[in-house]
């Protein structure tokens, strides 16, 4: 735990092991490392608790979980394909549920906030457009490029409206874990507010709002 809000956007060594192998290998345990396995096991903590498959009436974690499936699969079906795109529905959906519940833990005060580091979310951003276009060639070959030739565009504007494609889809990369990791900006204003006498939104209002944030953010990077 953190002494100091401010504390929760720091890197800070758990445990520290030298092991004489390798050139005295040094091993250490982060608190990054700590909270992203805690969301992990958060994650199939949820899972398990949802199971509902022996009862006849749902409990309520089945409800919010039934409520965020439907929620991830109508945006595969809307954006990928109702068909095809189900395939992918199993690692979108663990992605969504993975940013959600770091970002839900980040909002716990003294807590580490794991999505406000750069690090992270452009390893994640990165990655996965990687692998998206991967899987684009696999499956499309060359006509792949046809993404970014826009249709109907005039033959003398074809090479400049494809440049500005094709920086756009490698802006991804940049634009999807900045806009993660720029919650930390919400979060912060939220920390230093909390100690502010002069606050005049209930409590209760700015949790709203927060949680919201944090699963809206969650929906968009998927």
């Amino acid at each position: 735990m953190a002494t100091n809000p401010l504390d929760q956007f720091e890197v800070r060594n758990i445990i520290g092991l030298d092991i004489s192998v390798f050139n005295n290998l040094y091993l250490s345990i982060t608190n990054i490392g700590l909270y992203l396995t805690i969301s992990l096991i958060l994650s199939f903590m949820f899972t398990l608790l949802t199971d509902n498959s022996e009862k006849l009436l749902m409990n309520k974690w089945s409800l919010n979980q039934e409520s965020v499936t439907i929620t991830v699969k109508n945006l595969v079906i809307n954006q990928i394909s109702s068909t095809n795109g189900q395939i992918y529905f199993p690692f979108i959906y663990t992605l969504f549920m993975f940013i959600l519940i770091n970002n839900l833990i980040g909002m716990v005060p003294y807590n580490f906030a794991s999505t406000a580091h750069f690090l992270l979310t452009f390893s994640l951003s990165f990655t996965i457009v990687l692998g998206a276009t991967l899987l684009g060639f696999q499956k499309h070959g060359l006509k792949f490029f046809s993404l970014f030739v826009p249709a109907g565009c005039p033959l003398g504007l074809l090479p400049l409206l494809v440049l500005i494609e094709f920086i756009s889809y490698l802006s991804r990369c940049v634009s999807l874990g900045l806009r993660l990791g720029a919650n930390v900006g919400h979060m912060l204003l939220n920390i230093l507010s909390g100690f502010s006498k002069t606050q005049q939104r209930p409590a209760i209002y700015k949790k709203k709002y927060n949680f919201l944030l944090k699963f809206c953010t969650s929906l968009t990077y998927t």
